[in-house]
């Protein structure tokens, strides 16, 4: 992991100037590109808005937010990430992306991993799902639920392959890279700097990276993926792995959906319920095996070490 700090500020500064840099960021652009967007569609933003929740989406609609959501996402994560690097750590992206240090082997066991805990999450996704919050909270939750829930059926609406693998790139490859740069490569690191406890820091990452989504009716499953994204950087401290990880996640899902929506599959993986508890404890204990071998991989015992 980049452990050095060039900056002279401290690491909390630094912290605190990434999360406004960013999430400001991503605050506006997707408010200017949007009006952008409605603008060139002779629509306003009201109307837009309503025909997400239609059961026929228009491609100029669906294509205006796929692109709204991508430029907001590459520039808030990526662009504004690596300006920060430059700038307060003096450094470049190749000092997380290391593609000459790629283990093998460590791959394989990510893939496998991935897969894995896939499986496992299913059961935490179906009961995340019926989690009753106090109605105070309730309607909110179930508000923003619903409103991420038109927004996905919509994109997901795969008209034509180009458009899916618009969709992809938008939905799996730059949050694969972005996200983990931000959250795990950037986020991770200075609170681990700040607290002196990886595993301290590996967790509130995670939390932070769940109610970032603001769904929190998937809340804990998406916790737990992001505890797992920040292991295997923390233990690699090379981001292509915890990027794998977070495209295959992201990116067989997608792949399923559009195959199912084609004809080729009849496997609906957002329709079926999760994997019932002895298979999904038989990939928990593969899981575990698989994480301790790619531990193994590399001679990291506490990275607290290197700084």
């Amino acid at each position: 992991m980049p452990n050095s700090l060039q900056s002279n500020q401290t690491p909390l500064s630094l912290l605190l100037i990434l999360i406004i840099l960013s999430l400001g960021t991503y605050l506006i652009v997707p408010v200017i590109f949007m009006s952008l967007g409605v603008e060139i569609l002779g629509i306003s933003l009201e109307e837009f808005m309503r025909k997400i929740g239609t059961e026929d989406p228009e491609p100029p609609g669906q294509l205006v937010l796929i692109l709204v959501q991508g430029a907001s996402s590459v520039l808030s994560f990526i662009v504004v990430p690596a300006f920060f690097v430059k700038k307060y750590e003096e450094s470049s992206l190749t000092s997380y992306f290391h593609s000459r240090w790629i283990n093998t082997n460590a791959m394989v066991l990510t893939l496998g991993l991935t897969l894995s805990l896939m499986v496992v999450n299913s059961l935490l996704i179906e009961w995340n799902m019926n989690v009753k919050f106090p109605e105070s909270l309730a309607s909110s939750f179930d508000r923003m639920e619903e409103q991420g829930r038109l927004m996905t059926e919509y994109l997901t609406d795969f008209y034509s392959l180009p458009y899916f693998l618009m969709v992809l790139i938008v939905v799996a490859v730059v949050p694969a890279i972005g996200e983990e740069l931000l959250f795990r490569g950037l986020i991770q690191k200075y609170l681990q700097h700040i607290w002196k406890n990886p595993h301290l820091a590996i967790w509130a990452t995670a939390i932070f990276f769940s109610a970032f989504h603001m769904q929190f009716y998937g809340f804990v499953p998406r916790m737990v993926l992001g505890t797992f994204f920040g292991y295997l950087f923390y233990y690699s401290g090379n981001l292509w792995y915890a990027s794998v990880a977070h495209f295959v996640n992201n990116g067989l899902t997608l792949v399923m959906i559009y195959l199912f929506q084609q004809g080729i599959v009849e496997f609906d993986i957002e329709g079926t319920e999760s994997v019932s508890i002895w298979p999904t404890m038989v990939f928990a204990i593969i899981g575990a095996v698989l994480f301790v071998l790619f531990r193994k991989q590399f001679h990291i015992t506490d990275n607290l070490k290197n700084e």
